[in-house]
Formats: structure tokens, C-alpha cells, sequence
């Protein structure tokens, strides 16, 4: 704001206010400096001048280096000329009230470049402006302000300057001002309406609170390479402002000087037409409780640095670079139609809520890349339209435990945490709704005891990614979940440490589960290729539609997989192989796991059968009856049970091998009939005749009629296959048992016949229960 216009030297000789009208007509600025002093000049002087509007030029009334004595009131007045006071000292406040100006400058004459060094800065203990109309600017650069004044605009604040509800046409402009507030606030502007920009910049101090509570600003606020330092703890208050540009709190490169704001932020129900940006800022939020407002004196957080729940951005809300946040930033509740960036940025309030976006609406979506977050992100029943990402992330020193909380969210992307460390907390994503995938893969959480990432319930519309480096030090739950795509673990490593201390508060898990899918759908199918170095994995009752995985090195000794169903095996390395179908290999893996259930055997055999691989499936189930005999035998000894399981084995392999009892019964039949041949059957004796005129046949078949031609009464001629055919098959009658019977003097044999015809009993109900058992697979 250099001074440009032909100045005219004050001559202390002279009526002050004549040189003042005189100089405004002849459009020059009156320079009170001589000699490197400063020439005094009465306020009542300025006043008189200032109210004889017919004797002013519309250049204005315009004052250099001058030391005013005496208090400037304009209070209630109207002046249609702009006021402009260079480098002047003002002795007392100045006092405009209710006042009607055209546009007021009290500035130094650097005012625009406030680091160059000017020896004359502007001074003011106070502006009073409550209710001010000003139709053009209002212009306080490179003046140190100072003063603690009431007003009856408050009941209990003073404030160095006030402009409530005052009207301000143009913009207000303060660049490099100090304002040592010696008072409660440095500023107070309740309800102002600005047409153009706020700009509070490049240098810009002060040292109480400034409060622009639901201001109306056309344009922009913009704090770039500002200080705003109190002591109280409140440092800016914009709570229900209106502002239709944007919030800028940036560095500038060229003075090489950061935004600095010790205290709280408040952005409660502001509205903002275009961006919120903050870039390479400092921001430190009061100690636990201090700042707090006398109608609203309990806070929700410990530490707070920008309070804004029910903030509306209509542009997008961007906090970058190396900005640092040291407390909470509290936008719960809020609308960000444009998204919202935190990448690069650091927020810490270790043990507390760091970022809290519950129940907000972010449009655009949230990246938050490279984010050092210390204390826990809430995203509880968000809205998310568009994707979140964490890539490269530093979560740690959560509350409770929870480095992210995103319960009952709906994210409308993907939800990308490549490479992100989480410690000593985990990432809470229960119930929610997440429209693409979810992409961990190079992600490092850590909290032993506890869970790591917990997606209970959660609707995945794409594949879940836990692979290419994913470390998991704790518990993956995934429980009751449903996925579309696919569940990849390749390159993964899960643990859960046994010896891990009770984490207060956590949910017990009975089975040291490192990772847990209970329940789960996985439509897209399962990939493991992980490494599961400690601990449990629980399928159980998951759905899926295929299995990729190598039995020998994905599974750990305790799996749950129980009501486990999958349709095939898939190949681990898509580029070769088709999966591993060796039914033997799967017995193998099968007989390795605990605790011991039946029910993965039969899904690893009804998934051969359905595949065009029954004898497979046999393979499979015949190899569990064995593998629980031997765990029965390995237990208690042999016992009736497992011995009659032996039989099935031996004989039918448990059913699945019917034609064994047919081999057996052929053989049976052989056995008797060898028996019952002449050289070895010695008398047979006809069953049909009268007792008394039995015959005896012997052997040889030679001694009586019968002997000649041995058949009974009632035709039935002796046939030894034939007998052992009847005798062996049950349900057959070839009349041969019944019409001939061994002699008493060969007792023996008759024990033998019986003995085949109860085994052939045997073989036979062990035939007909085979298929049956068939049957019902």
C-alpha cells in the first residue's frame, strides 16, 4: 500500500484542520513528519474536518506520520469520503460506532510488504466499531493494535477491537498486523457482513482470540502465513460463519513462514462455498480443558485443535504438506461435498480421538496417503461417496484400542491401506458397507492380544486383499462377512501369539484364532497362499466358491473346518497347474489337522464326486474311517468298536467296496463246496424219508439203493455246489439244506455249514447296508 499520491509537508504553524480540507481538495495526503518526527494532531481537528463533507474532495481525507492526540469518535456519524491514516500513532481508541463511512485505512505505508523494515509503524490501542457501515475497505495492514475494551456486546469480554454486526461493503484487510490483545480477545465480529475477502496474512499475529462468530463473507478467508497465539486457549472462532469463497490457512513460500495457531480452531456449522485448505501449518490444540465456553463447558475430547461438527465445504478440504496438528480435529457430523486430503499431514492426540469424521458426508471420498496419525481415526456410520484411502498410513496410540473406527460406514470405492502400520490397535470396520475392494496388501498391524482388522458383517462389493506382504500380529476377523470377489492372502503372514498379555476390554478367543472367517461368503473364492506362522484358522461354515491353496504349507495344524463349503479346487499359481486334486495329498492334509471332525473329509469328497472323481471321494472318506480309528486306537486300545471297524475295512473298506462281500461270498461257496465233495463228506442222511427207514449213505455210494442213486424220496439229489450255495446265500432255497443233513458221527460238519451260513448272513447284510450307505451320499 505505497503512498503514491503528491503529499503535502504539515506545517505545525497552521489551523490543523484547514490543511486537512485543504489538502483533500487538492488531493494530496498530509505528511505530518519533519525531521523524522512526528507532528501532533488534535482528533477534534480530524473530526471537524471530517463531519464538513461539502468542503472534502471525494479523494478523501488522507493522513500520514502523524501522532493524534486526543480520541478519534466518529460514533454515529456519516462521511461519504474514504479515511486513510499512513503510519499515524493514535493515543486512544478510535471510536465509530453505528458510523457510516465510505472506507477506513489505518495502516502503515509498508502495509502491503510488512517485513521490509519501515521505521514508522502504525499504532492503535483500539478500534470500536460496533454496527459500522463502511461501504468499501477496511484496511488495518501493518498496524500494531492493543487495548482491552468493553462494549455492550458482551457481558463478560473485552476484545482490542470490536466490530459486531457491522457492515463492511469491500474487504477487510489486515497484512502483517499485530494485535497484542491485553484482554480476552483480539478480535470480535459477531455477526458481520463482509462483501469481499478477510484476509488476515503474512505476519498477521494476535495474541487473544479472534472471533468471527456467524459472520457473513462473501469472499474468502484467508489466513496464510498468520499467528494466532492466546493465551486463553481460543484462538479463532468461526463457528456458524458463512463464508462464500474459501478457508485458506497456508504457508508462504516467498517470507518462508508458516501458519501458526496455538489454540482451538472452531468451525461448528460453518458454511463454506468453496475450499477449506490448510498447508504446511502449525496447529497445537489448548491443555485438557482450557478454553472451554461458559455454555458448553464439558468437552467430548481431551484435546481439541479444530473443532468443527456440522461443517459444510462445498470445495474440497485439504490439510497437507508438513502440516502438524497436535490435538483432535473434530468434524463430526460434517458435509466435505468435495472430499476430504489429509495426505502427508500429521495429527496426534495419542490415547484420544485424533480425527473424527462420524456420521459425516464426504463427497469425493477421503486419501489421506501417508497420514501419521497418533490417537484414533472415527469414521462411524460415515458416508463415504467415493474411495478412502490410508496408503502408507502411521496409525498408533489409539483410544481404546481402535486405530480406525468405521462401524455401520458406507464407503462408495475401494478402501486401500497399502503399506499402512497400524500398532497397538486395530482397524474396526464391523457392519460396514464398502462398494469396491479392500486392498491391504504391504500392510503392517500390529496388536498382539487383540484383533487387527475386524470386518464383521461387513459387505465387500470387490475381492478383500491381505496379501504381498501383509502382516497381521493379532486376530483378522472376519466373521459373518460377505465378499463378491475374491479373499486373497498370497505372500500374507498372520500370528497370534498365545503368550500375548490380556488386552482390557477385548473379546476372548477361545481357539487363538490368527484368522477367522466364520460364517463368512466368499463368492469370488478363496486364495491363500499365506503363511500362518502362530495360532488357529476358522472357517467354519464359511461359503466359497473355489479353494485355491497348497495342503502342505497354507494350513496350520489347528484348523477349523467345520460346515466349510467350496465348489473345486483352484491352482494357487493361475499362470500354471489346476489345482490339488490328488485325493491321497488332501487325506494327507486332512489327517494333519485338529481338532479332529468329519466334516471337511466329506466337503474334500463331495467336491471330487461333483467334479467327475467318485472313486476319489471314496478314497477320501475311506481314509478318515481309518484316521479316527486310529485316533480311537491311539486313545483307548483296542476295543469291540474298533475292531468291528477293522472288519468294515478289511471287508468292504466301510461300504465303499460292495463287490469285496460278493468276492467273499464266492469264496465261501467255494470252501464248502471243496468240503462237502465225496472224498471228504462222509454220510449224508436223506431228511425227507420217515426216521425209521432212513438210509445212510456213505462215500462211496455203494452199499444200499440210495447209495446207487443218491436222491431222496422226493427227487432231491445230493449236489455238493448246489448245497454250499444254499447253505452260504440266505435268500435263496435250492431245496438242499432241507432235504440232506450230515450224519451224527460227523457232528463237525455240521458246526461248519451252520458257521458258513452265518457268515454268509453277514456278508450279505453287509452287501445290502453298503448300498444303502450309498444311497444316501
Amino acid at each position: 500500500m505505497n503512498q503514491v499520491a503528491p503529499v503535502t509537508q504539515f506545517d505545525p504553524r497552521r489551523d490543523a484542520k484547514e490543511q486537512l480540507l485543504e489538502a483533500s481538495l487538492n488531493r494530496r495526503v498530509l505528511d505530518c513528519r519533519s525531521a523524522g518526527q512526528r507532528h501532533r494532531l488534535a482528533a477534534d481537528d480530524i473530526r471537524s474536518a471530517c463531519l464538513q463533507a461539502d468542503n472534502l474532495d471525494p479523494f478523501g481525507l488522507r493522513v500520514a506520520h502523524a501522532s493524534i492526540d486526543g480520541a478519534l469518535d466518529l460514533r454515529g456519524t456519516q462521511i461519504k469520503v474514504g479515511l486513510w491514516f499512513t503510519s499515524c500513532v493514535f493515543a486512544q481508541p478510535v471510536r465509530l460506532d453505528g458510523a457510516e463511512l465510505h472506507e477506513l485505512v489505518i495502516a502503515d505505508d509498508l502495509g502491503d510488504r510488512p517485513f521490509v523494515g519501515s521505521p514508522y509503524r502504525s499504532e492503535l490501542p483500539g478500534l470500536l466499531a460496533n454496527g459500522v457501515r463502511i461501504r468499501r475497505d477496511l484496511i488495518l495492514s501493518g498496524t500494531v493494535i492493543t487495548g482491552a475494551h468493553r462494549t455492550s456486546a458482551s457481558l463478560t469480554r473485552s476484545s482490542a477491537i470490536w466490530l459486531t454486526e457491522a457492515d463492511i461493503g469491500g474487504r477487510l484487510l489486515a497484512i502483517g498486523t499485530t494485535i497484542n490483545a491485553t484482554g480476552d480477545r483480539a478480535i470480535q465480529a459477531d455477526r458481520t457482513r463482509v462483501g469481499g475477502d478477510v484476509r488476515l496474512v503474512r505476519g498477521f499475529t494476535a495474541t487473544g482470540e479472534v472471533r468471527l462468530l456467524a459472520v457473513q463473507l462473501n469472499g474468502s478467508l484467508d489466513l496464510t502465513a498468520s499467528s494466532f497465539l492466546p493465551r486463553d486457549g481460543r484462538a479463532l472462532d468461526i463457528a456458524e460463519a458463512s463464508i462464500g469463497g474459501s478457508l485458506f490457512l497456508l504457508d508462504d513460500p516467498d517470507l518462508n513462514l508458516r501458519p501458526r495457531i496455538h489454540g482451538r480452531l472452531e468451525l461448528g456449522r460453518t458454511t463454506i462455498g468453496g475450499r477449506l485448505h490448510i498447508r504446511n501449518a502449525d496447529l497445537r490444540a489448548p491443555a485438557r480443558g482450557v478454553g472451554l465456553h461458559d455454555y458448553n463447558n464439558v468437552e467430548t475430547y481431551g484435546q481439541v485443535a479444530i473443532l468443527g461438527q456440522g461443517l459444510a465445504v462445498a470445495g474440497t478440504t485439504r490439510i497437507e504438506g508438513d502440516t502438524i496438528i497436535r490435538g483432535a480435529v473434530a468434524l463430526h457430523g460434517a458435509d466435505l461435498k468435495g472430499g476430504l486430503h489429509v495426505g502427508h499431514a500429521e495429527i496426534w492426540n495419542p490415547g484420544d480421538i485424533a480425527l473424527d469424521l462420524a456420521q459425516a458426508t464426504i463427497g469425493a471420498g477421503v486419501a489421506a496417503p501417508g497420514l501419521s496419525l497418533q490417537g484414533t481415526a472415527q469414521l462411524a456410520n460415515a458416508t463415504i461417496r467415493g474411495p478412502l484411502n490410508l496408503d502408507d498410513a502411521e496409525l498408533s496410540h489409539p483410544y481404546d484400542r481402535r486405530c480406525v473406527v468405521a462401524v455401520g460406514a458406507r464407503i462408495d470405492g475401494d478402501v486401500t491401506l497399502r503399506r499402512a502400520k497400524a500398532s497397538t490397535g486395530y482397524l474396526n470396520l464391523r457392519g460396514s458397507s464398502i462398494a469396491g475392494v479392500l486392498d491391504a496388501q504391504g500392510a503392517i498391524l500390529d496388536n498382539p492380544g487383540d484383533k487387527t482388522i475386524n470386518l464383521h458383517q461387513a459387505r465387500v462389493a470387490g475381492s478383500v486383499r491381505l496379501c504381498a506382504g501383509f502382516s497381521s500380529s493379532g486376530l483378522v476377523v472376519l466373521n459373518r462377512a460377505t465378499i463378491d470377489g475374491r479373499l486373497r492372502c498370497g505372500d500374507g503372514t498372520f500370528a497370534w501369539s498365545r503368550t500375548a498379555p490380556t488386552v482390557p476390554g477385548s473379546e476372548p478367543n477361545p481357539r487363538n484364532s490368527a484368522f477367522e472367517a466364520i460364517s463368512a461368503v466368499v463368492r469370488g473364492g478363496i486364495d491363500l497362499r499365506w503363511r500362518v506362522t502362530a495360532g488357529a484358522v476358522d472357517f467354519t461354515n464359511a461359503q466359497t466358491s473355489f479353494l485355491a491353496d497348497d495342503p502342505a504349507t497354507d494350513w496350520p495344524p489347528e484348523t477349523y473346518l467345520g460346515g466349510f463349503v467350496y465348489e473345486s479346487f483352484a491352482p494357487t499359481d493361475w499362470r500354471r497347474g489346476h489345482g490339488e486334486w490328488d485325493p491321497d495329498v488332501r487325506a494327507r492334509w486332512l489327517a494333519t489337522l485338529t481338532p479332529d471332525d468329519p466334516q471337511p473329509w466329506k466337503q474334500v469328497a463331495r467336491v471330487l464326486r461333483a467334479n467327475g472323481n467318485p472313486s476319489g471321494a471314496e478314497r477320501v472318506l475311506i481314509a478318515q474311517r481309518r484316521h479316527a480309528r486310529r485316533r480311537l486306537v491311539a486313545k483307548h486300545g483296542w476295543r469291540g468298536r474298533t475292531l468291528l471297524d477293522l472288519l468294515a475295512d478289511a471287508t468292504v473298506r466301510y461300504g465303499h467296496r460292495p463287490h469285496r462281500a460278493i468276492l467273499a461270498v464266492i469264496g465261501l461257496i467255494a470252501a464248502v463246496a471243496i468240503t462237502l465233495t465225496p472224498a471228504t463228506a462222509r454220510s449224508w442222511m436223506v431228511t425227507t424219508r420217515p426216521a425209521q427207514t432212513a438210509t445212510i449213505i456213505d462215500a462211496n455210494y455203494a452199499r444200499t439203493a440210495a447209495a446207487r442213486s443218491p436222491c431222496s424220496a422226493a427227487g432231491a439229489c445230493f449236489q455238493p455246489i448246489l448245497y454250499a450255495i444254499d447253505t452260504v446265500i440266505p435268500i435263496l432255497d435250492l431245496k438242499q439244506r432241507s432235504a440232506w443233513q450230515p450224519s451224527r458221527h460227523v457232528a463237525w460238519l455240521q458246526l461248519g455249514l451252520d458257521a458258513a451260513a452265518i457268515l454268509g448272513w453277514i456278508a450279505f447284510t453287509v452287501f445290502a447296508l453298503s448300498f444303502t450307505r450309498l444311497g444316501r451320499q
